[in-house]
């Protein structure tokens, strides 16, 4: 028998669904089909979606419990059995109760903010980070278009030759690893390219303490191409998030704080040869 016990959020309540925990996602079918759930001692027949983890049809279940977010659900799995036990819990502990990562990751990933605005919401983090951190050094300019795979463009004063940075952002992670992922076809390596790498923390609802700053050169030559030889493939890279990492990829991340100091060098370099 193994069980876990799931804090709702208030998505699941409004949709009637259930994310089930990474703990307890090997023991539930690997393909989407429908389960047959026991719970308040009755059994239902419930959906299932393993991509998401997801049971689905529970929207009476949470009714007759009057249940809102916070309040938990314990699953059971045994010898091929799935149960269900709600639990409720009081209002004042819910609100002094702070949500783990894994719970916090999952609140953004059913949110109904989009991909777009959520790219766009590390990009700005990414821009006020070089604008404070630059003090009046740097300035940062949007393209009007994205068609050329860059982001934002980095100018420094008196120089007239920019940096041209495109922002990968995660709102998880994969295990403990950063994944930054191009397609190949719209990926153009440039010595004034680079990629900043961003994984947007839900727990603390920013960008977190480390970066991934790596040259589009750099990243062509390390990365791992998926799809190979379609117009699906894709160039991917995964970066361990760890403060004792020491790998091959440890030179392209950094605290958050040094970005600036990262681009200033890249300026240097650049007028050794322009002037």
């Amino acid at each position: 028998m193994v069980t876990d016990i799931k804090r709702i959020i208030a998505k699941e309540v409004e949709l009637g669904f259930l994310n089930v925990s990474a703990k307890l996602r090997g023991d539930f079918p690997g393909e989407t089909t429908k389960l047959s759930l026991l719970f308040d001692g009755k059994r239902k027949q419930c959906g299932f979606n393993p991509k998401y983890g997801r049971i689905t049809g529970l929207t009476e279940f949470y009714r007759s419990h009057s249940a809102t977010a916070g309040d938990r659900v314990e699953v059971v799995v045994e010898q091929g059995t799935y149960r269900l036990n709600f639990l409720k819990v009081d209002e004042s502990e819910k609100n002094v109760t702070v949500p783990t990562s894994e719970e916090a990751e999952e609140i953004i990933q059913v949110s109904e903010i989009s991909s777009v605005v959520k790219g766009n919401v590390v990009e700005g983090r990414i821009a006020e980070l070089i604008l404070l951190y630059g003090q009046g050094l740097l300035n940062v300019y949007k393209p009007i278009a994205d068609v050329e795979g860059v982001d934002l463009i980095v100018v420094k004063k008196g120089c007239f030759h920019p940096l041209f940075i495109q922002v990968k952002s995660r709102f998880n992670l994969r295990g403990k690893s950063f994944q930054i992922a191009l397609r190949k076809m719209t990926f153009t390596p440039h010595h004034l390219f680079f990629i900043v790498g961003a994984y947007f923390n839900p727990v603390k609802m920013d960008i977190d303490d480390r970066l991934v700053l790596i040259p589009s050169i750099d990243f062509s030559r390390l990365s791992v191409s998926v799809n190979k030889d379609t117009d699906r493939e894709t160039m991917v890279l995964n970066t361990p998030f760890s403060d004792s990492y020491t790998g091959k990829y440890a030179p392209y991340i950094f605290p958050k704080f040094r970005l600036v100091d990262e681009l200033l060098e890249k300026f240097q370099e650049l007028e050794k040869h322009y002037r």
